[in-house]
């Protein structure tokens, strides 16, 4: 008996060593850091960096997709991302879709929408699950909170001598502009846009799949293996795809997939 306790305790004592890092931080000192596996929506915003430009007056453009806004969830949610937006010190915000799970939340996506406004411009394409919701409702969800509803459209902003164009999935190509950006929600929209000369594509859905065992070529595994554009960032000529993990899930339980939201210097 005394035998087997041991190996028990010996065991439990390896899987917490895998589940938890220990770090240095700031001053040296070793501290516990988050764990490889996340299970709920307390912790803040993981941001991701992604460098278009090096320029130092850059356009700092914020992406955020599948927010998942859903009962019981929200207020969490809408704090996290405000958060998020504020550390990044955003000169955009772009929401890429799966921003409501149903439409009792619409009203904490209007909120969400003005809150952001007082930030930085904010501009919004649907995804699948606003799909099922009503496209429409969304979107006057969006625009009601002060927002731009862009999924057929594009949009102009000046920062500094510099135009950027922000393009929505269903926008016409557009020519002009100093960057050109495609903000959408499924990845898949790269396999026509690779060719279409935007400096960045944006998208989300696949949430990392979740659960990332390790990464292969750019891609995110095991989730390749069933989606072929399950990427965190990759580049073809002068084009640079950026797939967001996302903020929220449907069941919150994650392995080396942080929820996030992700800054780009363009």
């Amino acid at each position: 008996m005394a035998t087997r306790c041991g190996l028990y305790k010996r065991l439990i004592l390896y899987l917490v060593a895998i589940l938890v890092q220990r770090v240095p931080n700031h001053a040296g000192e070793t501290v516990v850091s988050a764990s490889l596996l996340t299970i709920g929506n307390h912790h803040p915003l993981h941001i991701r960096e992604e460098r278009i430009s090096a320029r130092v007056d850059a356009c700092r453009v914020t992406y955020i997709s599948d927010i998942h806004l859903r009962h019981g969830r929200s207020d969490q949610l809408v704090a996290q991302v405000l958060d998020s937006v504020i550390r990044c010190e955003s000169h955009a915000v772009l929401l890429g879709g799966d921003l409501v799970d149903s439409p009792s939340e619409l009203n904490h996506l209007t909120d969400l929408v003005g809150k952001l406004c007082e930030i930085a411009p904010v501009m919004a394409v649907a995804g699948n699950h606003d799909n099922h919701v009503g496209t429409f409702k969304v979107r006057d969800a969006v625009r009601n909170g002060g927002g731009q509803w862009i999924h057929d459209r594009a949009v102009r902003m000046s920062h500094g001598a510099r135009t950027i164009v922000v393009s929505g999935p269903d926008a016409a190509l557009q020519t002009d502009g100093d960057v050109r950006i495609l903000c959408a929600h499924n990845p898949r929209v790269w396999k026509r846009s690779q060719h279409d000369g935007y400096d960045l594509v944006l998208a989300g859905h696949l949430h990392g799949c979740q659960f990332v065992a390790f990464e292969y070529r750019d891609r995110l595994f095991p989730g390749a293996m069933f989606y072929p554009f399950c990427f965190l960032s990759h580049q073809s000529g002068a084009t640079r795809l950026v797939v967001s993990r996302g903020v929220s899930d449907l069941v919150p339980i994650r392995w080396r997939c942080p929820r996030e939201v992700v800054l780009c210097h363009v």
